[in-house]
């Protein structure tokens, strides 16, 4: 290679129109010093995971789960089953699954003759989203395009197939409640399990799944009782209980606030772990939410703050929910806090989940 082509090559890959982190590096480039500064310590604070007990619980069901896939029968290959993981919005559901996925050595990407390929897929599904198009995505995200004018049944019919083709054998489905439509009826609810329960039963290449969502998914598996019988295991991520679980909520906060180089012991000594759960309606992440939107306040308040303040979270509150301009419903500004309905002003947001 000459040394205009190494140079070509070199600025190829520092095109930020050719590569996105290198176009986000330099719009962010524009901002002021000062925004700069918030953003590194920002992402700091966004890069922290507070684990609990429900992550070792979750990682426990979920190694006995992969333990009974693996198991043959006999000669042949064992029907596979489906994991359910349910909680409200704002358990935190989303995050403790991608980091077992991720940390799983098991789901590790392999070389293959056909390049890297992951032992599984996952997709998001944001509103409804017709079974047609969710069948369209796990292929898609396998590695397989499919066309669009493709039926729902052909779609499930050739999905066992399409994912042996790429060696995945897990597929994960966030917000499974959006397959199934409120007032679907008990022939659709039937049709969908009966599509699941194809892929995971196929004699050549049975395929778990993880479905995870709202605790109306579990609703799913109720309907048809071979598919009950292959629930495979059902983890529900409850709300955080205090006073049992102040220490994991004084834990959230210390390290976050350890990552954005802030105190907060002060704090501690208070009511402040009380308030925050209940105007984060006892939802492990949305007070990871607050948490972060607190400290951000404290950032953009002061040039170099070296405490975390009750104010912080006052005005996080107030401009993550309906309560600006309300003093009188903010549980970080009034006395009788304990009065006002947990989240009762809070924004809800089913991302955060």
């Amino acid at each position: 290679m000459s040394q205009n082509d190494d140079d070509s090559s070199n600025h190829l890959e520092a095109d930020p129109f050719a590569d996105d982190d290198a176009f986000l590096a330099m719009m962010k480039a524009r901002m002021p010093q000062r925004g700069q500064r918030i953003v590194e310590r920002l992402e700091r604070v966004k890069s922290v995971y507070v684990t609990c007990g429900r992550d070792k619980a979750l990682a426990d069901s979920f190694d006995g789960f992969m333990r009974n896939f693996f198991a043959r029968r006999g000669s042949g290959r064992d029907e596979a089953e489906v994991f359910f993981v349910t909680g409200e919005s704002g358990a935190g559901k989303s995050a403790a699954i991608e980091r077992l996925l991720s940390r799983e050595p098991l789901l590790k990407p392999i070389e293959g003759p056909f390049g890297t390929t992951s032992p599984y897929v996952s997709i998001k599904l944001r509103g409804f989203t017709h079974p047609r198009i969710a069948g369209r995505n796990i292929i898609s995200a396998a590695g397989y395009p499919i066309r669009q004018d493709t039926q729902r049944a052909e779609i499930w019919d050739v999905m066992a197939a399409r994912l042996k083709a790429r060696r995945v054998f897990l597929v994960h489905i966030d917000e499974t409640q959006h397959l199934i439509k409120q007032s679907a009826s008990q022939k659709e609810r039937e049709e969908l399990a009966n599509a699941i329960k194809g892929v995971s039963i196929d004699r050549d290449w049975p395929v778990a799944f993880l479905l995870s969502g709202l605790p109306g998914v579990a609703q799913l598996p109720l309907n048809d009782e071979q598919f009950e019988r292959r629930g495979g295991a059902f983890i529900a991520f409850t709300d955080v209980k205090l006073p049992e679980e102040r220490k994991l909520v004084t834990k959230i906060l210390v390290k976050m606030c350890e990552a954005a180089g802030l105190g907060v012991s002060r704090l501690l000594e208070t009511d402040l772990p009380e308030r925050l759960a209940h105007a984060a309606r006892y939802r492990y992440a949305r007070i990871c939410q607050i948490t972060l939107e607190a400290i951000h306040a404290a950032l953009a308040a002061d040039d170099d703050p070296h405490e975390l303040t009750l104010t912080d979270f006052a005005r996080a509150y107030a401009t993550r929910s309906h309560a600006l301009g309300r003093d009188d419903m903010n549980p970080f500004l009034v006395d009788r806090w304990t009065a006002l309905k947990p989240g009762s002003f809070l924004i809800d947001d089913t991302d955060e989940n």
